[in-house]
């Protein structure tokens, strides 16, 4: 969230301008927790 806020700083960047370049989901930190639950034979979002 910072390196996002830093970037819409950096640019001057207007509401449109930043709505076309939001990141989605997972974050790091969820891909990686994820990897994790999976290979532990408990991912959240496995079939």
């Amino acid at each position: 969230m910072v390196a996002q806020g830093q970037l819409i700083v950096g640019w001057d960047a207007e509401p449109a301008d930043v709505a076309r370049h939001i990141h989605p989901h997972p974050t790091l930190s969820e891909a990686v927790g994820e990897v994790f639950l999976t290979l532990a034979g408990r991912g959240l979002h496995q079939r």
